[in-house]
């Protein structure tokens, strides 16, 4: 595997948790995209990537899923139908439309069961939602947690689509003008193929 392809070397170019899980796609315009999460261990490869978990919850996590390696499936399969979901979520506000009512369903049942795991935890006299049992659904619940802060902020119509990859960003640019996830990658590509089929119209 090359290194761009690690999960360690991803790009957390999404701006927020939820848009971050959606781009463990290494590139949706493609026909068959590299999936960098294969398995339940990837999942916590990423989450040790992203430190939007401790290194105890991780390892408390690793030793679940080994002694229940058919639930660490299951709950890696609905990790992966949530990614999905919250892609066509995501897609459909983009284009300004209702989610299909299904999707909607679907997502109001993982949020049912999210919220019901979750509890407020005081620092220093001020709140903070956290899930309450280290649960192996923990992680799906985050990126759940995530998505539902986002779809009901005022941040939505600052999610914007790469147009060279697929991946989703929040847009934090002060004009709102930022067009591609990265301008070190997607945007460098946009750049040199300009410029090599300017070249190429000039030749006689």
């Amino acid at each position: 595997m090359s290194a761009q392809k690690l999960i360690s070397s991803l790009r957390l170019d999404g701006g927020i948790l939820c848009l971050d899980f959606v781009n463990t796609i290494d590139n949706r315009k493609k026909g068959i995209p590299h999936d960098y999460v294969k398995g339940f261990k990837d999942l916590l490869e990423w989450y040790g990537h992203t430190r939007a978990l401790s290194p105890k919850i991780i390892h408390t996590l690793e030793r679940l899923a080994k002694d229940y390696p058919q639930k660490a499936g299951v709950v890696f399969e609905k990790s992966i139908a949530l990614r999905e979901l919250l892609h066509r979520l995501f897609i459909a506000s983009l284009a300004k439309k209702k989610p299909a009512a299904a999707d909607s369903m679907q997502f109001n049942t993982y949020i049912g069961e999210a919220y019901a795991n979750i509890e407020i935890s005081w620092v220093a006299g001020a709140g903070a939602l956290q899930f309450n049992a280290p649960a192996l659904e923990q992680v799906y619940w985050w990126p759940i947690k995530s998505a539902v802060e986002l779809f009901t902020s005022g941040q939505l119509p600052e999610v914007k689509e790469c147009p060279a990859c697929g991946w989703l960003f929040l847009d934090k640019s002060r004009n709102g003008s930022r067009k591609w996830c990265s301008m070190s990658t997607c945007g460098d590509v946009n750049k040199v193929t300009r410029n090599y089929q300017r070249t190429k119209r000039k030749k006689p």
